[in-house]
């Protein structure tokens, strides 16, 4: 009887090592591909993205599934204008949501391969 209270007692402990393994913190990882001055992870689930001509391309990958905001720059002074066309290449590229002219978001999946994200301003130098 004691025995099986023991072995009770240790599967419910190694079920609890378990599930609380799964709360590790986001991780967002921008990588640079083309035109990309600077890339700033500003909050949990949100990256400012520098870009000088109006046009580049990075990867982006998560460590668990989120949704992501990114805000698109020419400089710290200046945001796009008008963002002219997001293209995403992976997993989830059909789920790009526009929020206004210099921000736009997007689910990321952490089971898939980094997203490769195109930005293009309609007002590009």
């Amino acid at each position: 009887m004691r025995m099986k209270r023991i072995l009770v007692g240790s599967m419910a402990f190694f079920a609890l090592i378990v599930l609380s393994g799964c709360g590790e913190p986001l991780e967002l990882t921008v990588t640079p591909i083309k035109n990309v001055d600077k890339v700033m992870v500003t909050e949990q689930s949100q990256v400012d993205v520098y870009c000088q001509t109006g046009i580049c391309q990075f990867n982006l990958a998560s460590n668990q599934a989120t949704s992501v905001t990114v805000n698109m720059h020419y400089n710290d002074t200046r945001s796009f204008n008008k963002i002219e066309g997001v293209s995403i290449t992976g997993k989830l590229g059909s789920s790009v949501n526009m929020a206004d002219e210099n921000t736009f978001s997007l689910d990321v999946s952490s089971d898939s391969e980094p997203l490769k994200i195109q930005v293009v301003d309609y007002y590009r130098n």
